[in-house]
């Protein structure tokens, strides 16, 4: 067996396993999937079969409930955190309907409406540091001001397609005279189920972005960052492309390490 195929099998293999599904009821699969929530329990998804064939996946309202109930007001009067989750919603594809996360799809187009799902719930979770009445910005936000005083010319929460159509977002997209540099903001680094999203994310892209260099910027100011030697690792381990690990520490301090001519 070459060594594309050998990645394929363990990534196959991981991802089997770490998912579960279970029939509900004649019209309702739960989905249990290996990621994370700010609880640390596995992010449940639920999909809804309906009369004309297309299917609905939805988190049920977990996802908003759990940030109100951590002290993350979203009500009318929240301008700014309402217009930071409805960027994220709309940017994936994805709705909020009555606080439900969700999206309907085709049975065909399932594995991209999942994807889309999974990543909307991920970064709405992203959102628990503002219970914090210090803090007010999401990290994604906070890169990107740092790029913009740094004259740094991106797009922001581009979309690509890969793989069978699948899409998968990276927060920011610089180009740069040989390349361009898609980078993913994790704000938790210590959750490795973040770093083994992305790694399946580069392998989803792997014959689409033939020169895209790739960075993980972690948050090591909110909290340490502990995993860096684990994070690494699931990079080697789950895909072929060069995954350039960057704590939020060594951004603020090299200005130079994110720019269009590096």
């Amino acid at each position: 067996m070459n060594k594309s195929n050998t990645l394929k099998k363990v990534y196959f293999d991981w991802l089997m396993k770490e998912y579960r599904f279970a029939d509900l009821d004649n019209h309702t699969v739960e989905i249990s999937t290996p990621f994370l929530d700010n609880d640390f329990d596995h992010i449940i998804l639920y999909a809804e079969f309906l009369n004309n064939g297309r299917v609905t996946l939805t988190d049920d309202g977990w996802t908003i409930n759990n940030l109100k109930s951590n002290g993350v007001n979203l009500n009318g009067r929240t301008l700014h955190k309402n217009n930071i989750l409805n960027t994220i919603v709309s940017s994936l594809g994805t709705e909020l309907n009555n606080n439900e996360l969700c999206i309907t799809t085709s049975l065909e187009k399932f594995p991209l409406a999942k994807q889309r799902l999974l990543q909307t719930i991920m970064q709405v979770n992203d959102m628990i540091v503002l219970k914090d009445k210090n803090v007010k910005n999401i990290f994604h936000d906070e890169v990107e001001e740092i790029l913009r005083k740094r004259e740094v010319f991106f797009t922001s929460r581009t979309s690509f397609s890969g793989k069978e159509g699948i899409t998968v977002q990276f927060d920011f997209t610089i180009p740069t005279r040989k390349n361009e540099k898609l980078i993913r903001t994790i704000s938790n680094g210590n959750d490795l189920n973040r770093a083994k999203l992305l790694a399946m994310d580069t392998r989803i892209l792997q014959n689409h972005k033939y020169n895209a260099e790739y960075v993980a910027l972690i948050d090591d100011t909110s909290h340490k960052f502990e995993k860096m030697v684990e994070t690494k690792a699931i990079f080697e381990e789950n895909t072929k492309a060069k995954i350039l690990l960057l704590p939020h520490t060594k951004f603020l301090e090299e200005e130079d390490i994110l720019t269009n001519f590096a």
